[in-house]
Protein backbone atom coordinates (compact mmCIF):
# COMPACT_ATOMS: atom_id res chain seq x y z
CA UNK A 1 0.00 0.00 0.00
CA UNK A 2 1.59 2.96 -1.08
CA UNK A 3 -0.58 6.24 0.14
CA UNK A 4 -1.72 6.91 3.69
CA UNK A 5 -5.08 8.20 4.41
CA UNK A 6 -5.74 11.39 5.63
CA UNK A 7 -8.57 11.81 7.39
CA UNK A 8 -11.33 9.85 5.85
CA UNK A 9 -10.70 9.94 2.18
CA UNK A 10 -7.58 11.87 1.03
CA UNK A 11 -4.80 9.65 -0.01
CA UNK A 12 -1.14 10.86 -0.97
CA UNK A 13 1.84 9.96 0.71
CA UNK A 14 3.20 13.15 3.16
CA UNK A 15 6.28 14.72 2.31
CA UNK A 16 8.96 14.10 4.99
CA UNK A 17 9.04 17.61 7.39
CA UNK A 18 11.88 20.09 7.01
CA UNK A 19 11.32 19.61 2.82
CA UNK A 20 10.65 23.16 2.28
CA UNK A 21 12.91 24.50 4.28
CA UNK A 22 15.59 22.25 2.33
CA UNK A 23 14.02 22.70 -1.24
CA UNK A 24 13.14 25.61 -2.99
CA UNK A 25 11.46 26.75 -6.35
CA UNK A 26 14.15 27.51 -8.95
CA UNK A 27 12.44 29.81 -11.53
CA UNK A 28 13.01 28.87 -15.70
CA UNK A 29 13.53 31.11 -18.30
CA UNK A 30 10.49 33.29 -18.09
CA UNK A 31 10.12 33.46 -21.87
CA UNK A 32 10.13 29.69 -22.27
CA UNK A 33 7.91 28.77 -19.06
CA UNK A 34 4.27 28.75 -19.38
CA UNK A 35 3.77 26.78 -15.96
CA UNK A 36 6.12 25.67 -13.85
CA UNK A 37 5.27 24.13 -10.23
CA UNK A 38 8.81 21.61 -10.21
CA UNK A 39 10.22 22.28 -6.83
CA UNK A 40 14.10 21.79 -7.27
CA UNK A 41 17.30 22.83 -5.15
CA UNK A 42 19.63 25.40 -5.52
CA UNK A 43 21.08 23.04 -8.48
CA UNK A 44 18.04 22.35 -9.92
CA UNK A 45 17.86 18.78 -8.56
CA UNK A 46 14.76 17.41 -7.05
CA UNK A 47 14.25 16.03 -3.64
CA UNK A 48 13.61 12.31 -3.86
CA UNK A 49 10.91 11.66 -1.13
CA UNK A 50 8.12 13.80 -2.14
CA UNK A 51 4.61 13.74 -1.49
CA UNK A 52 2.99 11.58 -3.62
CA UNK A 53 -0.26 9.42 -5.22
CA UNK A 54 -0.23 6.05 -6.23
CA UNK A 55 -2.39 4.77 -9.14
CA UNK A 56 -2.45 0.93 -8.11
CA UNK A 57 -2.56 1.35 -4.45
CA UNK A 58 -5.51 4.38 -4.94
CA UNK A 59 -7.69 3.27 -7.84
CA UNK A 60 -6.63 5.91 -9.94
CA UNK A 61 -7.04 6.36 -13.81
CA UNK A 62 -5.89 9.62 -14.11
CA UNK A 63 -4.42 12.38 -12.32
CA UNK A 64 -3.44 16.14 -12.78
CA UNK A 65 -4.11 19.81 -12.27
CA UNK A 66 -6.38 22.91 -13.74
CA UNK A 67 -3.41 25.78 -14.48
CA UNK A 68 -3.87 29.03 -15.33
CA UNK A 69 -0.77 30.03 -17.64
CA UNK A 70 1.69 32.94 -17.76
CA UNK A 71 0.45 33.58 -21.56
CA UNK A 72 -2.69 32.69 -23.97
CA UNK A 73 -2.32 31.64 -27.21
CA UNK A 74 1.82 30.00 -26.82
CA UNK A 75 2.63 27.50 -29.15
CA UNK A 76 2.82 24.11 -26.35
CA UNK A 77 6.48 22.52 -27.49
CA UNK A 78 7.16 20.39 -24.15
CA UNK A 79 5.45 19.24 -21.00
CA UNK A 80 6.99 17.95 -17.97
CA UNK A 81 6.05 15.71 -15.18
CA UNK A 82 7.40 15.13 -11.93
CA UNK A 83 7.41 10.99 -10.83
CA UNK A 84 7.88 9.50 -7.67
CA UNK A 85 9.31 5.21 -8.14
CA UNK A 86 9.11 3.45 -4.98
CA UNK A 87 9.55 -0.04 -6.86
CA UNK A 88 13.00 -1.95 -6.34
CA UNK A 89 14.45 -4.29 -8.37
CA UNK A 90 14.20 -7.27 -6.18
CA UNK A 91 12.47 -6.93 -2.31
CA UNK A 92 10.48 -4.54 -0.52
CA UNK A 93 11.57 -1.27 0.77
CA UNK A 94 9.58 -1.15 3.12
CA UNK A 95 11.31 -4.38 5.03
CA UNK A 96 14.74 -3.52 4.26
CA UNK A 97 15.16 -6.24 1.43
CA UNK A 98 15.22 -3.96 -1.41
CA UNK A 99 18.01 -4.58 -3.52
CA UNK A 100 18.22 -3.15 -7.11
CA UNK A 101 21.35 -3.08 -9.67
CA UNK A 102 21.88 0.91 -10.23
CA UNK A 103 21.38 2.14 -13.49
CA UNK A 104 18.36 -0.54 -13.37
CA UNK A 105 14.53 -0.01 -14.38
CA UNK A 106 11.27 -0.69 -16.03
CA UNK A 107 9.60 0.50 -19.34
CA UNK A 108 6.20 2.54 -18.82
CA UNK A 109 4.25 3.96 -21.69
CA UNK A 110 2.44 7.39 -20.10
CA UNK A 111 -0.56 9.30 -21.65
CA UNK A 112 -0.40 13.37 -21.48
CA UNK A 113 -3.65 14.98 -22.24
CA UNK A 114 -4.09 18.61 -21.99
CA UNK A 115 -7.84 19.82 -21.97
CA UNK A 116 -9.67 22.53 -22.30
CA UNK A 117 -11.26 24.26 -18.90
CA UNK A 118 -15.44 24.39 -18.74
CA UNK A 119 -16.64 25.54 -15.49
CA UNK A 120 -19.36 23.46 -13.42
CA UNK A 121 -22.31 25.21 -11.48
CA UNK A 122 -20.01 25.69 -8.96
CA UNK A 123 -17.33 27.73 -10.37
CA UNK A 124 -14.80 24.96 -10.67
CA UNK A 125 -12.90 23.98 -13.54
CA UNK A 126 -13.91 20.83 -15.35
CA UNK A 127 -12.00 19.23 -18.47
CA UNK A 128 -13.48 20.61 -21.71
CA UNK A 129 -12.25 19.70 -25.56
CA UNK A 130 -8.98 17.31 -25.85
CA UNK A 131 -6.44 19.60 -27.19
CA UNK A 132 -3.24 17.72 -27.09
CA UNK A 133 -2.82 14.12 -26.00
CA UNK A 134 0.23 12.12 -26.69
CA UNK A 135 1.97 9.03 -25.48
CA UNK A 136 5.47 8.30 -24.45
CA UNK A 137 7.45 5.11 -23.36
CA UNK A 138 9.62 5.87 -20.52
CA UNK A 139 12.26 3.90 -18.97
CA UNK A 140 11.86 4.08 -14.95
CA UNK A 141 14.39 3.82 -12.12
CA UNK A 142 14.05 1.21 -9.66
CA UNK A 143 14.24 3.15 -6.05
CA UNK A 144 17.87 2.22 -4.58
CA UNK A 145 19.01 -0.47 -2.47
CA UNK A 146 17.63 -0.29 1.17
CA UNK A 147 20.84 1.47 3.14
CA UNK A 148 21.70 -0.22 6.78
CA UNK A 149 22.01 3.39 7.76
CA UNK A 150 18.27 3.83 7.40
CA UNK A 151 17.03 0.77 9.40
CA UNK A 152 16.60 2.47 13.15
CA UNK A 153 14.73 5.41 11.40
CA UNK A 154 11.22 6.07 10.35
CA UNK A 155 12.61 4.84 6.91
CA UNK A 156 13.36 1.28 7.84
CA UNK A 157 14.06 0.35 4.55
CA UNK A 158 15.24 3.67 2.69
CA UNK A 159 17.85 4.30 0.60
CA UNK A 160 20.47 7.83 1.19
CA UNK A 161 19.36 9.97 -0.99
CA UNK A 162 21.44 11.74 -3.77
CA UNK A 163 20.70 15.21 -3.32
CA UNK A 164 19.32 15.31 0.14
CA UNK A 165 21.42 13.12 1.51
CA UNK A 166 18.83 11.52 4.14
CA UNK A 167 16.96 8.32 4.22
CA UNK A 168 14.73 8.37 1.79
CA UNK A 169 11.72 5.74 0.40
CA UNK A 170 10.59 7.07 -3.08
CA UNK A 171 13.13 8.45 -5.92
CA UNK A 172 11.80 11.41 -7.69
CA UNK A 173 12.09 11.30 -12.01
CA UNK A 174 11.10 13.68 -14.28
CA UNK A 175 9.67 12.61 -17.53
CA UNK A 176 9.33 15.19 -20.63
CA UNK A 177 6.58 14.96 -23.37
CA UNK A 178 8.59 16.44 -26.41
CA UNK A 179 5.27 17.72 -28.18
CA UNK A 180 5.55 16.58 -32.13
CA UNK A 181 3.04 18.80 -33.25
CA UNK A 182 4.43 22.63 -33.44
CA UNK A 183 0.96 23.50 -33.77
CA UNK A 184 -1.07 23.32 -30.63
CA UNK A 185 -2.20 26.48 -29.54
CA UNK A 186 -3.19 26.85 -25.61
CA UNK A 187 -5.50 29.23 -24.59
CA UNK A 188 -4.69 30.18 -20.94
CA UNK A 189 -6.34 27.93 -18.87
CA UNK A 190 -6.11 23.80 -19.31
CA UNK A 191 -5.78 21.08 -17.66
CA UNK A 192 -2.76 18.80 -17.54
CA UNK A 193 -3.03 15.32 -16.69
CA UNK A 194 -1.06 11.89 -16.91
CA UNK A 195 -2.16 8.70 -17.09
CA UNK A 196 -0.58 5.09 -17.13
CA UNK A 197 -1.69 1.31 -16.47
CA UNK A 198 -1.29 -0.72 -13.65
CA UNK A 199 -1.87 -3.90 -12.66
CA UNK A 200 -5.68 -3.06 -11.16
CA UNK A 201 -5.96 0.42 -11.98
CA UNK A 202 -5.83 2.74 -15.03
CA UNK A 203 -8.06 2.52 -18.04
CA UNK A 204 -6.45 -0.94 -19.84
CA UNK A 205 -5.16 -2.25 -16.40
CA UNK A 206 -2.70 -5.24 -16.71
CA UNK A 207 -4.43 -7.42 -14.62
CA UNK A 208 -2.38 -10.09 -12.03
CA UNK A 209 -0.90 -12.69 -14.74
CA UNK A 210 1.70 -11.07 -16.02
CA UNK A 211 5.30 -12.51 -15.28
CA UNK A 212 6.23 -9.57 -12.86
CA UNK A 213 2.93 -9.67 -10.72
CA UNK A 214 4.95 -12.89 -9.18
CA UNK A 215 8.14 -11.79 -8.92
CA UNK A 216 9.81 -10.75 -5.58
CA UNK A 217 9.78 -7.20 -6.47
CA UNK A 218 6.57 -6.85 -7.96
CA UNK A 219 5.56 -4.95 -11.39
CA UNK A 220 7.45 -1.32 -11.17
CA UNK A 221 4.88 0.16 -12.47
CA UNK A 222 2.79 -0.71 -9.11
CA UNK A 223 5.20 1.08 -7.42
CA UNK A 224 4.71 4.31 -9.61
CA UNK A 225 3.00 7.65 -8.29
CA UNK A 226 2.84 10.85 -9.75
CA UNK A 227 4.07 13.77 -7.38
CA UNK A 228 1.50 15.67 -4.95
CA UNK A 229 3.76 18.13 -3.82
CA UNK A 230 3.24 21.77 -3.42
CA UNK A 231 0.65 24.31 -3.79
CA UNK A 232 0.86 24.77 -7.53
CA UNK A 233 2.88 26.80 -10.26
CA UNK A 234 5.25 29.65 -9.02
CA UNK A 235 5.14 30.45 -12.37
CA UNK A 236 1.79 30.41 -13.48
CA UNK A 237 -1.32 29.32 -10.92
CA UNK A 238 -3.33 26.68 -10.50
CA UNK A 239 -6.79 27.23 -10.73
CA UNK A 240 -8.57 25.70 -7.88
CA UNK A 241 -5.80 25.92 -4.79
CA UNK A 242 -7.70 23.40 -3.12
CA UNK A 243 -8.39 21.40 -5.89
CA UNK A 244 -6.99 19.01 -8.39
CA UNK A 245 -8.35 16.99 -11.43
CA UNK A 246 -8.45 13.24 -10.74
CA UNK A 247 -10.39 10.25 -11.62
CA UNK A 248 -10.94 7.49 -8.22
CA UNK A 249 -12.99 4.47 -9.73
CA UNK A 250 -13.20 3.61 -5.80
CA UNK A 251 -14.90 6.59 -4.86
CA UNK A 252 -13.85 6.61 -1.32
CA UNK A 253 -10.78 8.56 -2.25
CA UNK A 254 -12.60 11.00 -3.38
CA UNK A 255 -12.02 14.06 -0.58
CA UNK A 256 -15.83 14.04 0.34
CA UNK A 257 -15.80 10.19 -0.02
CA UNK A 258 -17.86 10.40 -3.39
CA UNK A 259 -17.33 12.44 -6.48
CA UNK A 260 -17.86 15.98 -6.55
CA UNK A 261 -19.11 16.44 -9.78
CA UNK A 262 -20.97 12.87 -11.13
CA UNK A 263 -21.19 13.85 -14.34
CA UNK A 264 -17.25 13.67 -14.71
CA UNK A 265 -14.95 10.40 -14.64
CA UNK A 266 -11.85 13.27 -14.63
CA UNK A 267 -13.09 15.97 -12.13
CA UNK A 268 -11.95 18.46 -10.21
CA UNK A 269 -11.60 17.37 -6.83
CA UNK A 270 -11.58 20.48 -4.51
CA UNK A 271 -11.94 19.70 -0.65
CA UNK A 272 -8.41 18.23 0.50
CA UNK A 273 -5.85 19.08 -2.17
CA UNK A 274 -4.49 22.77 -0.71
CA UNK A 275 -0.18 21.81 -0.68
CA UNK A 276 -0.59 18.55 -2.69
CA UNK A 277 -0.80 19.67 -6.55
CA UNK A 278 1.20 17.36 -9.20
CA UNK A 279 4.51 19.26 -10.07
CA UNK A 280 4.47 19.76 -13.69
CA UNK A 281 6.29 22.07 -16.38
CA UNK A 282 4.61 23.40 -19.73
CA UNK A 283 6.72 25.30 -22.20
CA UNK A 284 5.57 27.41 -25.06
CA UNK A 285 6.53 29.87 -27.69
CA UNK A 286 4.74 32.76 -28.70
CA UNK A 287 1.38 34.02 -26.99
CA UNK A 288 0.66 37.43 -24.86
CA UNK A 289 1.38 38.37 -21.46
CA UNK A 290 -1.23 38.79 -19.08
Amino acid sequence: MLALIHGRNHAVIPAPAGVAALFAPVRPAANAALYDSIVVNSQGKPYSDIASLGFECCSVDEFGDALSLKKANARVTKVSVLLSSWGCEAGSGFDGTCQTTPGSGFSEPVTLTIYGVTLDSNNKPQPGAVLLQQTGTFQIPYRPSSNPKCANTGYGGGFIGRFDRACDNGLSHVITFNVRSGRVTLPQQVIVTVAYNTSDSGYNPYGQNTQCFTSSGGCGYDSLNVSAYGDGGFIGTPIDFNGVQVYFTDAGFYCNGQPENPNYTLQDDYSCWTGYHPQIEVYGTGGGLN
